[in-house]
């Protein structure tokens, strides 16, 4: 779809919200058009898995930036110039999202240090979401709870609403 034809399926839904995700948007050079273009009448959110800059994106626009945990066997991925891009940002008055998905108790203890060491808990808003056939929700919140982090428990919503299909993380 052309950046035109999104604005123009978006202007059905004035004033909402439009989450732009899916693969890495930040590969596709047109997605800054295309949030200059959804950002004049809608709050865009823009889901990244983290190893790319986020340096051109908007601080009118959400940044959910994906930390992989050491189980994804993707942490290494992670580009750590969006930790000063955070902070940036958030001077700017963004309201940033650092989002870690956990496969088990050891990438909780991983995400919690890596929270601490980086100080993301003053940037973002952070999220631990479990992969639920490793990690139950219930012992994520009790986790979250023992070690009293500043955190919000999220589930993800694609496991719950279509839960027979088979998707990547």
């Amino acid at each position: 779809m052309s950046v035109g034809e999104i604005t123009s399926r978006a202007s059905h839904y004035p004033g909402g919200m439009v989450e732009i995700t899916g693969g890495e948007p930040l590969l596709q050079e047109n997605v800054y058009h295309l949030i200059t273009q959804l950002e004049q009448h809608h709050l865009v959110l823009l889901e990244t898995n983290g190893s790319y800059l986020i340096d051109k994106v908007s601080p009118n626009t959400v940044v959910i930036l994906d930390v992989k945990c050491p189980e994804s066997g993707a942490s290494s991925s992670f580009h750590h110039g969006n930790i000063e891009q955070l902070l940036a940002r958030k001077q700017l008055g963004a309201k940033d999202e650092v989002k870690f998905v956990l496969n088990c108790e050891e990438d909780f203890l991983w995400a919690k240090i890596f929270i601490y060491d980086n100080k993301l808990d003053q940037m973002a808003n952070i999220l631990f979401s479990p992969i639920q056939e490793n990690l139950s929700p219930n012992k994520l919140a009790s986790l979250i709870l023992q070690h009293q982090l500043p955190v919000r428990l999220q589930l993800q919503l694609h496991t719950v609403i279509w839960p027979m299909t088979q998707r990547g993380v």
